[in-house]
């Protein structure tokens, strides 16, 4: 399949969460790269492709200032590390809240979030309570993983995932991006983050640094939206219907955001946002 079909695959990928689209757009980046490719028109044809994830935006950056594709090459593969150092940085975390019983909330598909869950599972006993993440249900998808790993599952609608926070032990999320001031992951994150901090229940972002960027290129993010019918099939004349995909949940409402790096308080995420290449990320959209 040739560059420009994958990135039309990449775009219209709405059931995969960012590290599974990452790895798509490295992998046409990498090609493009080793073929010695134009990048510019490739690059900015990704970034519409998916424009609320920052980790391609990251990936784009990484390819334009490759000298060589060696260069790029140890960028992707330091990238397809980075979530096995996080669940370690997880699971010591959330291992250490209520030791020999664990009861954590989520909302929609995170891969990261997966597989934090999936080790904890190995180590104590886990209870999770997960929303579908509408309208896509793409938590159905994490539900029915954890479910053939034996994890103990309770599914609700987005609505109903607060009645879940009583008792748990925490809160933990994926995200697309993160910023110094905010994070963006599924709508309806915002509320659960919001309920979880007014219940004093502690919410956590998985997140690999791949996902981090400036304040400047996350005012570039776009909130992703898509056709109302989705929500509401030949919804009735006069009626305007909304489906924005992704939100954005301030980090003042966020205990730690967990990476490769450790587990950073939210007065230090500004610290491993990058900056370098801003400029140029900046030109692209």
């Amino acid at each position: 399949m040739d560059l420009d079909s994958r990135i039309v695959r990449i775009a219209g990928n709405r059931q995969s969460g960012a590290s599974e689209l990452l790895s798509d757009a490295m992998g046409v980046l990498a090609d493009a790269v080793a073929a010695e490719a134009p990048l510019e028109p490739l690059v900015t044809a990704l970034i519409a492709a998916q424009p609320s994830m920052a980790p391609i935006r990251n990936a784009v950056r990484a390819a334009l200032l490759a000298r060589t594709p060696e260069e790029f090459e140890r960028y992707v593969q330091r990238t397809r590390r980075a979530p096995a150092a996080l669940v370690r940085h997880a699971v010591a975390l959330l291992g250490s809240e209520t030791p020999g019983h664990l009861h954590v909330v989520t909302i929609s598909f995170s891969a990261t979030v997966l597989r934090v869950l999936e080790t904890l599972a190995h180590a104590q006993r886990l209870q999770v309570s997960c929303a579908e993440g509408r309208p896509g249900l793409e938590g159905r998808r994490l539900a029915g993983q954890l479910g053939l790993s034996g994890v103990d599952v309770t599914h609700y609608t987005d609505a109903g995932l607060g009645h879940a926070l009583a008792g748990a032990t925490a809160v933990l999320v994926g995200a697309d991006a993160v910023t110094p001031d905010w994070f963006l992951n599924k709508s309806g994150t915002r509320m659960l983050a919001a309920a979880a901090s007014f219940q004093g229940v502690p919410v956590y972002v998985a997140a690999t640094l791949d996902k981090f960027v400036s304040r400047a290129v996350g005012s570039r993010l776009e909130i992703r939206e898509e056709s109302p019918a989705e929500v509401w099939p030949a919804s009735p004349a006069g009626i305007r219907v909304r489906n924005p995909y992704f939100e954005s949940t301030p980090m003042d409402l966020v205990s730690a955001v967990i990476s490769e790096a450790g587990v950073l308080g939210a007065a230090v995420v500004a610290d491993a946002c990058p900056t370098a290449g801003d400029e140029l990320l900046l030109t692209l959209g």
